[in-house]
C-alpha cells in the first residue's frame, strides 16, 4: 500500500494482464509522491505476489507493509493447496509484525488442510508474528477448538469469532459416490425397499405411514416401513431406507457407507449439563472426575456432552458415566445424589414442568446446530439418490405435502452439507465408544 497524507493507493489484485487499486481520500499536491509510485510499478505491491493460486484455493493479498499483512482465503484447503499454503509461508513478515486471515470465503477445511495450514501458523508463532482470524463460519470456529489450531490465534473470541453464513443453502442434489467395503444386504426384491424410523416421539408414528405412502407414490416402488420404538434394539444397516438420529447416523456412513440424502429443516440436538442446585454455584470447571449420567452411550447427547465438558475446561476423559435408558430415570439418579452431572437433551430439560426442575441448576448448552436427524439410503439403492433428494426438497412446494410434513413436525427437507457432515462425524469418532451398539 501506498500512502500520503491524505491519499491511500492499496493494492486489491494483480497479474499479467489486470491490476486493480483501491484508491480513498483526497487527490491534492500532496498526492504527487504517492502517484509516482503508482505509475512506476512494473509489478502489483512493489514486486510482491497479491494473489496465489491452487485448484480448490485462492489467497489474495488485501494489505502489506510492515507492521500489517492481511491475506482473503477463498476455496477449500486441502492437499492441493500445499502449493499456495507455502508461498503463503514464504513471505518475508518482519518478527512481532500482525497477520489478518479472513476465512469469510473458505468452504472447507479437510485433515490435509489443517496440517498444511499449521505448518505456517508454527513457523509465523516461532517468529512472533501475531496472528488474527476472521470471519470464521459456525463450522470452522468448531473445527480450529476441536484441533486445537485456535491457539495460534490472538484475541480469538469463543461466540463472537463465529459467524453464520448468509448465503443460501445450495439444495442441488450431489450424488455421492459410494465404494462398498463390505457386504450390505441386497434387496430380495429389486422394486421393494424396506423403510426404517427411528421414532423421535410418539406423536410422529401416523405421519410416518402417510409419509411412507407419499414415498411409494413418488417413487413408484412398493416400500414396506418399521418403525423402531426407542426401546427396541432392531439392526439399520439391513434395511434400504433409515430415518436415523445422529449417532445411528453417522454409524450408518461410517460403518455401513450409507448416503445421507436429506435431513430435516430446523431440527437439531443440543446437550443441556445439569447439576443439582445446591445453593452453593459452581462452574462446570470445578466438577473433576465427577460421576455423570445420561440417557444412553449409543445417543449424540453424549457425544455433545463429552465436547461441551473439554470446551469448557473440564477433560472428559476423566469423567465417570452411568447410563439408565432413558431421560426420567437420569434426572432422578442426579437428584438422588447417585450422580454429580446430568447430560439431558436441550429441548427436554426446557420442557420438563417448574416443579421437575426447581432442584436443578442449569450449568452449559451447547449450540452446535449440527447433529441432526437424517434420511439415509443403503449403497445398495444409490441410484435412487437423486429422485429420492429432488421428491423431498419439492414437497414445500404443495399444501398436500406441505400437510405430511406437518403431521411429521418437520418444516421441510434439505441437503446435509458436507462441511456439517464432516464436523458430525469428527465429533463421533473422537467421542463415540466402539462396539457400543449392534447395527
Amino acid at each position: 500500500m501506498s500512502q500520503a497524507l491524505k491519499l491511500k493507493i492499496a493494492t486489491v489484485y494483480g497479474d499479467d494482464k489486470l491490476h486493480e487499486f483501491n484508491v480513498s481520500g483526497q487527490l491534492d499536491a500532496g498526492a504527487v509522491s504517492v502517484i509516482g509510485t503508482l505509475a512506476s510499478q512494473s509489478e502489483p505491491n512493489n514486486g510482491r505476489d497479491v494473489m496465489t493460486q491452487a485448484p480448490n484455493l485462492t489467497i489474495a493479498t488485501v494489505h502489506s507493509d510492515d507492521t500489517l499483512h492481511e491475506f482473503k482465503l477463498s476455496g477449500q484447503i486441502d492437499v492441493s493447496a500445499g502449493p499456495v499454503i507455502d508461498a503463503l509461508a514464504n513471505n518475508k513478515l518482519l518478527a512481532s509484525s500482525r497477520v489478518i486471515l479472513d476465512f469469510a470465503e473458505v468452504d472447507r477445511i479437510n485433515s490435509m488442510g489443517l496440517a498444511q495450514l499449521m505448518k505456517v501458523l508454527e513457523k509465523w508463532r516461532a517468529q512472533t508474528i501475531k496472528i488474527e482470524a476472521r470471519n470464521l463460519n459456525r463450522v470452522l470456529s468448531m473445527l480450529f477448538k476441536m484441533t486445537g489450531l485456535n491457539r495460534y490465534f490472538n484475541d480469538m473470541p469463543e461466540s463472537a469469532t463465529a459467524k453464520k453464513s448468509a448465503e443460501p443453502r445450495d439444495n442441488t442434489v450431489k450424488l455421492r459416490q459410494v465404494k462398498r467395503i463390505r457386504p450390505v444386504a441386497e434387496p430380495v426384491n429389486g422394486n421393494k425397499l424396506d423403510f426404517l424410523v427411528s421414532l423421535q416421539n410418539s406423536q410422529q408414528l401416523a405421519g410416518w405411514y402417510v409419509f411412507n405412502t407419499f414415498l411409494q407414490r413418488h417413487l413408484e416402488k412398493a416400500i414396506h416401513i418399521d418403525v423402531k420404538q426407542p426401546d427396541l434394539a432392531i439392526p439399520l444397516s439391513q434395511h434400504a431406507l433409515v430415518f436415523a438420529k445422529p449417532f445411528d447416523a453417522c454409524t450408518l456412513i461410517s460403518k455401513y457407507q450409507f448416503i445421507p440424502v436429506a435431513r430435516p429443516m430446523n431440527e437439531t440436538d443440543e446437550v443441556s449439563i445439569v447439576v443439582r442446585k445446591n445453593g452453593s454455584p459452581k462452574t462446570i470447571a470445578e466438577f473433576l472426575a465427577a460421576t455423570v449420567v445420561t440417557a444412553s452411550e449409543t445417543d449424540f447427547i453424549y457425544v455433545l456432552g463429552q465436547f461441551l465438558c473439554d470446551e469448557c475446561g473440564l477433560a472428559s476423559s476423566g469423567l465417570h458415566y452411568t447410563f439408565t435408558g432413558n431421560d426420567i430415570k437420569a434426572l432422578q439418579t442426579l437428584l438422588r445424589g447417585q450422580a454429580d452431572m446430568l447430560f439431558m437433551p436441550k429441548r427436554n430439560y426446557h420442557q420438563l414442568s417448574r416443579l421437575s426442575r426447581e432442584d436443578t441448576c442449569l450449568l452449559e448448552e451447547s449450540e452446535t446446530a449440527m447433529a441432526y436427524p437424517m434420511l439415509l439410503l443403503s449403497p445398495s439403492h444409490a441410484g435412487l439418490q437423486k429422485k429420492l433428494a429432488d421428491t423431498l426438497l419439492a414437497m414445500q412446494d404443495d399444501d398436500k405435502s406441505r400437510q405430511i410434513l406437518a403431521d411429521l413436525g418437520l418444516d421441510g427437507w434439505c441437503l446435509p452439507e458436507q462441511a456439517e457432515l464432516d464436523m458430525l462425524l469428527m465429533l463421533y469418532n473422537r467421542y463415540a465408544k466402539e462396539g457400543a451398539a449392534e447395527y
